[in-house]
């Protein structure tokens, strides 16, 4: 499988078993040399599927702009998100920043700008999921960021790792939203699904996926 096909994969198994027709909404978001909206907050689940599946199609030789496309996918969930319920950001990239302006060689500006934009809010969520070994990520810059914007960013060495930190992030966001204490290590999607039905709060949650050509590699 390729790389964008594992991401596109892990981020249908979450709104698969998290999301609730008409009760939360999601959004769709890709960068390359530049951001796109793939989907804006939608609550149905379907239009989000079908937004994934062609994702893959519409990769060609971009760069990675991934700092400039944090601050804009952040402006969406100001712009179009509801400020009532619960914020989850997850980012999926798998190489170092190479096309951003604004913060061109700057993670600990886009950090501070998550920690004054997104993550003051206590019941907001994000993670960055850098996936890659060696020199394909740049782990520094990314901690650096985590750093900045008080959230942990995450490496890890390969795509087909990725469901499994879904299925972590999943855990916790929905424990965390309805209060439920589960025995993390033995969850799997089935039983996170369940907790989430138990709680009574919705969410608008956002996947920003790394488009740039190195995803149409083997995973």
């Amino acid at each position: 499988m390729k790389k964008i096909e594992y991401a596109v994969g892990a981020a249908g198994l979450f709104s698969h078993h998290l999301h609730r027709e008409g009760f939360d909404r999601g959004m769709i978001a890709t960068f390359g040399n530049g951001f796109r909206v793939e989907q804006g907050f939608t609550s149905c689940e379907s239009n989000l599927h079908s937004t994934l599946s062609r994702i893959p199609r519409s990769i060609t030789d971009e760069g990675t702009r991934l700092y400039d496309s944090v601050e804009d996918v952040i402006q969406q969930f100001w712009s179009y998100g509801q400020r009532n319920r619960p914020w989850l950001l997850t980012v999926i990239t798998d190489g170092q920043d190479n096309a951003s302006r604004k913060y061109k060689g700057n993670p600990a500006a886009i950090g501070h700008c998550i920690a004054t934009r997104f993550n003051h809010e206590p019941s907001n969520f994000i993670f960055v999921i850098g996936v890659g070994e060696g020199r394909q990520i740049d782990r520094h810059a990314l901690a650096t960021m985590g750093d900045y914007g008080n959230f942990l960013a995450i490496t890890i060495g390969a795509f087909p790792l990725l469901e499994r930190v879904f299925l972590n992030i999943a855990v916790q966001v929905s424990t965390q939203i309805s209060g439920v204490r589960v025995n993390v290590g033995n969850m799997s999607w089935s039983e996170v699904q369940q907790v989430r039905q138990i709680s009574q709060v919705p969410f608008d949650y956002a996947f920003l996926i790394d488009r740039s050509g190195s995803m149409s590699e083997q995973g």
